[in-house]
């Protein structure tokens, strides 16, 4: 043992009058201490945080466990550095004059304490100069955030986090930023709110009976004095305020909210084979304070009593309503709040069973500000009349898990300068003339024949007078009753699809087509009325049906539910110039089919593409 420390002790009289090389023989002269193993590396003190080393001295280089990233004790001023490569406090050449911490967003915006998150925080800022940032890479309540090495835009741009992980603590979990030389902190700090775990989900749904999984509501809310011209959305939905050309337009100015009273849902059933009772169900979250108007966070419930189920039960009745005071939600733009998949803000997300065994779904609520027609802000074949095709539209998830819109084109719920405009409604009656909605010769574009003025359930009038006059790309918005088709030359590719050259839907929509619309087992007459997807009491709501042949507009009728259909189908005996329209089940819960000339007008229904 003497031996092993005398050596040492020599070593270490070498080391004070001589540079040390340890996987090398020769030093740098200029350097104390070289590493030379070309498989090794440099393995930094690991400590809790800066504040564990006491009496740091300018020079000290540590890796911060707490902010995962490698940083040194500076001497002007005295103080540990931001991080240096890694963690939460991105560095570089890189700056920004300020970060929008009020427009961040959490996407989902809520986590629930024990179960996995996955998700992005968006932080957008401005004034950046183009440099570079480090990676930003940190953990709070369970959560790591991740956001690669890149550089900043010059002038605006966002930061989009990576987010996943699984929280530990229910409640308000606040996250501080820096990078570009801004922070969000203090006051100023972003947050995520953690929900509490569900009550137990086994057993409130007995055997024989399941629920569709993965549902979605739509609450409108909008405010904005200048949409014109309105630009299709190119990337995700935000709750910034855009200038489209900075001259006011008319104001829209729809305060969305849910009260403590609540708001009724259907929430469909998959499969049921007998009849009982399911039990009460109930599931809060908390929609954050960014994603209100008012700035107050609250709390919202999505519950379900217990209630009887047969074998023709097609859905639930669910409530989803306010805590403790209404939620007012934020008011959104409607060139920035769509977003390229037209669904708006995810403002929170609620979980239900939706078997015995007590297996999870989700129900989203979504902020929106409503679908804009692809004529929004536009002139028709009439540019004399100006801009005739406002309309708004809101999307709503069908029976068949498809999201469509919840009226027809051109309703009078969907139209801003309408009396009866009002977003979140759709036809409250099988005869309800506001719900009606233009009337479309198959194929056509939206050039102002189709727009119709409804006077009652029995009386309507087109706004545009009828010719004779065949015309395959009409340059007026007269209706052509020109039997079988209003064209010199079929086409059944007009409608076919979102970027057809006609489609009349708004985009990112379409007409429904023959397998969409299940015409198929509509004409077979297989489909059950307990699975009847398309009339008054559906959550599609389709009315019955207006039609156009001529100068004259019939309306109300009592036995079918007439919309077209976008694709053409061959029809045994017949031409190509006539299309299907889909007629729904009648009142004595017949099914009808009926291959009508394309020059008919009839209502349109869109889904998304």
């Amino acid at each position: 043992m003497n031996k092993y420390i005398m050596l040492m002790l020599l070593t270490m009289g070498n080391f004070a009058f001589s540079q040390v090389g340890i996987g090398t023989v020769s030093p740098h002269a200029s350097a104390d201490l070289e590493l030379g193993s070309p498989n090794k590396a440099l393995y930094l003190n690991r400590v809790a945080n800066t504040a564990a080393v006491a009496n740091p001295q300018p020079g000290m280089v540590i890796y911060d466990l707490e902010s995962q990233c490698v940083k040194a004790y500076q001497s002007n001023p005295p103080a540990w550095s931001e991080c240096l490569m890694g963690g939460n406090q991105g560095s570089g050449t890189g700056t920004v004059t300020s970060l929008s911490c009020a427009s961040a967003l959490f996407s989902p915006p809520s986590g629930t304490i024990g179960q996995e998150y996955s998700g992005t925080l968006t932080v957008p800022y401005s004034g950046g100069n183009g440099g570079t940032y480090t990676v930003n890479h940190f953990t709070v309540n369970g959560l790591t955030f991740f956001l690669p090495a890149g550089s900043f835009a010059t002038g605006a741009g966002s930061l989009v986090y990576q987010v996943i992980g699984t929280p530990t603590t229910a409640g308000s979990t606040s996250v501080e930023i820096t990078i570009g030389g801004q922070s969000c902190s203090g006051a100023n700090a972003l947050s995520i709110q953690i929900n509490t775990a569900p009550n137990n989900p086994v057993d409130v749904l007995p055997a024989s009976i399941t629920l569709v999984q993965n549902r979605m509501h739509w609450i409108a809310s909008i405010y904005d004095v200048d949409y014109l011209p309105y630009t299709a959305p190119a990337g995700p939905a935000t709750t910034a305020v855009v200038a489209a050309d900075g001259t006011p337009d008319t104001p829209i100015n729809i305060p969305g909210e849910i009260t403590t009273a609540g708001i009724t849902v259907q929430i469909p059933v998959a499969t049921v084979s007998g009849s009982g009772n399911i039990g009460a169900w109930s599931n809060i979250i908390t929609i954050p304070a960014n994603m209100t108007q008012d700035g107050v966070s609250r709390q919202v419930e999505l519950s379900w009593a217990t209630q009887p189920y047969t074998t023709a039960t097609a859905s639930i009745t669910a409530t989803i309503k306010a805590i403790s005071g209404t939620l007012k939600v934020k008011q959104l733009d409607l060139n920035a709040g769509l977003g390229s998949d037209y669904k708006g803000i995810l403002m929170g997300t609620f979980q239900y069973p939706y078997n015995k065994a007590g297996s999870l779904a989700n129900y989203e609520l979504r902020d929106i500000p409503g679908i804009p027609d692809r004529m929004f802000g536009k002139l028709d074949n009439t540019p004399a009349a100006g801009t005739r095709h406002n309309f708004l539209y809101m999307p709503v998830l069908a029976e068949d898990g498809k999201i469509w819109l919840s009226n027809n084109l051109g309703a009078n719920y969907a139209n801003i300068a309408h009396i009866a405009f009002d977003l979140n409604k759709q036809a409250t009656a099988n005869n309800d003339f506001n719900a009606f909605g233009s009337l479309f010769q198959w194929g056509r574009k939206p050039d102002g024949h189709e727009l119709i003025n409804y006077v009652s359930a029995t009386s309507a009038t087109g706004v545009n007078g009828s010719i004779t006059t065949k015309n395959d790309e009409p340059n007026h918005s007269s209706f052509i009753s020109a039997s079988p088709d209003w064209r010199m030359n079929s086409d059944d590719t007009l409608w076919q699809t979102e970027s057809s050259p006609n489609n009349p839907c708004p985009h990112g929509f379409k007409p429904a087509s023959v397998v969409e619309t299940g015409y198929w087992q509509l004409m077979s007459g297989v489909q059950p009325a307990s699975v009847d997807r398309k009339s008054i009491t559906t959550l599609l709501k389709i009315p019955y049906s207006s039609r156009r042949m001529a100068a004259a507009v019939s309306v109300y009728s009592s036995a079918t539910r007439t919309t077209w259909i976008g694709t053409a189908v061959p029809f045994v005996a017949t031409t190509n110039a006539y299309a299907y329209g889909t007629v729904y089940r009648d009142n004595s819960g017949q099914y009808y089919d009926l291959n009508e000339p394309r020059y008919y007008g009839l209502a349109v229904r869109c889904i998304q593409n």
